[in-house]
């Protein structure tokens, strides 16, 4: 028996030894993730800091590899979005700890968006917004200068723009733990907006005599098209902004520009009063220098124009110039009116196209007659019609500086007959000139 008792007392102890030598497992295991981002494919870093594990059983749920019986599997590769299970179990020959974890994989994100015009781009415009991103948990948008300037959600509302300019819409679509953008850049176009002003021609703004022909200076933004309209006038191009109106006769006008740019219409109008054909135009005030002046004050002149043509101008304008005068000298006691095609015996310089105008430089020398006070109280054609110029068989004479005022009959090549005053005459010299006033007709 004593025996058998010691037995059983040397057993124990070295059950004893054996249990005080076998040491528990704790599982100690860190994962590591790129920049917290968990977004597919996700690379999971495995450092495994397990102590006193001599076995180990990795299941690595949707990863790859799926499993694994290294202490130290590096890491997993996860490409399918959701939560995933990784299952740690360590043993040593005493002892069993198992773990699991759970990872989670985001989906992949594109962010990509469209902004179409509801109508056109001319403010106030409209964008409609289709979001065309995928896998995407959360949208965030900024509208620049729109209304709403920002919205969070999948689908935002329309946006509008009231003002014009270049603007960017910006587009943040989530994952859960990153984010992704999308921008595009948009224009808004200026607001529909007309205005002008009549332009009448040349021949016409000083008097606004019937017929009288006119142009459009137009102040135009946003518009697509347009269309001019004016009761009993003509227009040219009546669709195009460099239009032209005839307004045929005397009376009141209203002239209308209506303009669209497809969502909008405006409608413009202007007033102008047409007076009554007189048939005759004045010219006040022009200055004719004499021989030496030519290339100073000027000799020629264009009733058609309404201006002085410079030695300079005349290959541009020679064919224009209806009227030229030769002062001999400084003391202006030998002057005379001279037809354009006529100037070979004169100073001047010669027009090589010039035209023909008949001259009655001394009307008192014949019966062809018009009188200071008959030219100063014309206000038509009246008393020029009826005069024979181009009949009389005088008209080269010159004229000194003994009798002012004086008056100078003409008649064009193209048939327009007109007197001239002279009211005064400045010696100056090599720049002396005359100074007169013009009634011609305008035979339009």
């Amino acid at each position: 028996m004593t025996r058998h008792f010691y037995t059983i007392l040397f057993l124990l102890f070295l059950i004893s030894c054996h249990s005080e030598q076998t040491t528990e497992v704790r599982i100690d295991v860190a994962f590591h993730i790129r920049d917290d981002n968990h977004t597919t494919p996700l690379t999971v870093v495995i450092e495994n800091n397990t102590k006193s594990a001599s076995n180990f059983q990795w299941t690595f749920e949707g990863g790859e590899p799926t499993i694994s019986t290294r202490k130290d599997p590096e890491s997993v590769l996860f490409t399918e979005p959701g939560e995933h299970k990784i299952t740690v179990e360590a043993w040593n020959d005493g002892h069993r700890d198992i773990k699991i974890y759970t990872v989670r994989v985001d989906n992949a994100v594109t962010a990509s968006f469209t902004a179409t015009e509801e109508v056109n781009n001319y403010a106030p415009a409209k964008f409609i917004i289709e979001n065309k991103s995928t896998g995407g948990t959360s949208y965030n948008w900024t509208f620049e200068g729109g209304e709403p300037a920002t919205y969070e959600g999948e689908q935002p509302p329309v946006v509008t723009y009231n003002t014009p300019g270049i603007y960017t819409m910006k587009l943040v679509a989530g994952n859960g733990s990153t984010a992704f953008t999308a921008e595009q850049t948009i224009e808004v176009r200026e607001a529909l907006s007309a205005g002008f002003t009549i332009i009448p021609s040349p021949e016409d703004e000083d008097d606004m005599e019937a017929p009288v022909r006119a142009t459009f200076e137009t102040e135009l933004a946003g518009v697509e098209s347009l269309k001019w309209e004016c009761n009993g006038a003509t227009i040219t191009n009546p669709a195009s902004k460099d239009a032209e109106i005839l307004f045929p006769i005397a009376g009141d006008y209203t002239v209308k520009l209506t303009v669209t740019n497809n969502k909008q219409t405006k409608t413009v109008e202007k007033f102008v009063t047409i007076k009554e054909n007189t048939n005759l135009r004045t010219h006040r005030n022009i200055r004719f220098g004499i021989n030496t002046a030519q290339n100073s004050i000027g000799v020629f002149y264009s009733t058609r124009l309404r201006m002085i043509i410079g030695v300079a101008e005349l290959d541009n304008y020679g064919s224009d110039v209806d009227i030229a005068f030769f002062g001999l000298n400084d003391k202006l006691s030998y002057n005379r009116f001279v037809s354009p095609d006529a100037l070979d015996e004169t100073p001047l310089t010669e027009i090589s196209n010039a035209g023909a105008t008949k001259f009655i430089n001394r009307t008192e020398l014949g019966g062809v007659t018009l009188s200071v006070n008959q030219f100063n109280s014309m206000t038509t054609d009246a008393f020029l019609k009826n005069l024979d110029i181009k009949g009389a068989a005088y008209g080269d004479e010159a004229f000194d500086n003994t009798i002012l005022p004086r008056i100078v009959l003409f008649e064009t090549g193209d048939g327009r007959k007109g007197a001239i005053l002279i009211k005064e005459m400045i010696s100056d010299g090599r720049n002396s000139y005359i100074v007169v006033d013009i009634k011609v007709q305008k035979n339009d």
